[in-house]
Parts: structure tokens; C-alpha cells; sequence
């Protein structure tokens, strides 16, 4: 038997050290010494354009502000008025009453599978999603995908239940 033993073939891989140049003392801005007179006439113009546009956007500022200051009610009649809030507050499902329970069913976006509900009528509780509602009778659709109508009138209270785990 051989007494040597086996080693792994060696790899060695050049990889030079290499920084990113950190010359802050480069030259950013190049001007040619072509004709100076003109270069002065474009600076010149530039600034002026410059000063235009600002002149212009103080005064549509100032315009902005006037126009405001005259629609605003007076001080006494902004203390009274309340603050509008930037959303409109959405009443939770268990505030609604059963037709808008029923109208938030039937438009339930199409993306999102249907919420499965229980809907409690005078004789008997139904658990299963709502297909269909008509002026006066509602479709539910069962998770054996059986249906039955109901009667709006029978109808009590409708409850989700929600995606179980």
C-alpha cells in the first residue's frame, strides 16, 4: 500500500485588489476658449431665462394665494366649520342592515372567492354564499353546490364566517 496520501487538486485564482477611484480633485465643468464673447452672451441669456421663469411661478404663487385668502370664509366661520376628514369612513358589514349586507355580498369583488356566510331566517339557519338577489328572494349556494331560494321577508340577519383555516 502507498503511504502517501491524496490531496485535492490546489486552484489559485488571481484576483487584483481594486479600489474605485476616489479623485475628488477632477475637473467637472469644461469651458472652451473657442469665442468668449459668445460663451458670455449664452451664460448671460441662461440666467435671464432662469430669472423669467422664477418671476413667473412667484407671481402664479401669489395669484394662487390671492384667490385663496378671497374664497376662504371669514375667521369666525372657520372656527365653526368642522374639518373634513380625506377619507370617507366604510360602516363595518356588522353595522349594515340586511339589504346593504345583501348588496355588499352580490358586488364582493370577483378576484377574492366568495365569503361564506350564515344567513338566519325564522325557521332555520343557512351556511353557504349568496349567488343571487332579487328584489324579493335571495340564492344560496351550498359547499355540496346545492342551492335553495329564500324569501327576503323570512330573512333575519346574515353573519360572515370568513376563510377557515
Amino acid at each position: 500500500m502507498s503511504t502517501k496520501k491524496n490531496q485535492g487538486p490546489l486552484l489559485y485564482v488571481y484576483q487584483p485588489f481594486s479600489r474605485t477611484p476616489s479623485n475628488t480633485s477632477m475637473q467637472e465643468i469644461f469651458i472652451s476658449k473657442g469665442e468668449p464673447k459668445e460663451l458670455k452672451e449664452e451664460i448671460q441669456i441662461e440666467i435671464e431665462s432662469k430669472n423669467k421663469i422664477s418671476l413667473a411661478k412667484k407671481e402664479i404663487v401669489q395669484e394662487a394665494e390671492t384667490k385663496k385668502e378671497a374664497t376662504l370664509p371669514s375667521s369666525n366661520n372657520l372656527h365653526q366649520q368642522e374639518p373634513k376628514p380625506s377619507f370617507k369612513r366604510v360602516k363595518p358589514f356588522k353595522e349594515l342592515d340586511i339589504k346593504e349586507r345583501l348588496d355588499y355580498l352580490i358586488n364582493f369583488p370577483k378576484v377574492l372567492p366568495p365569503v361564506p356566510c350564515v344567513f338566519y331566517t325564522k325557521e332555520e339557519n343557512y351556511t353557504g354564499y349568496l349567488t343571487a338577489y332579487d328584489d324579493g328572494q335571495i340564492t344560496i349556494q351550498f359547499h355540496d353546490q346545492s342551492t335553495i331560494d329564500i324569501p327576503l321577508v323570512e330573512l333575519k340577519d346574515i353573519i360572515m364566517i370568513g376563510i377557515k383555516r
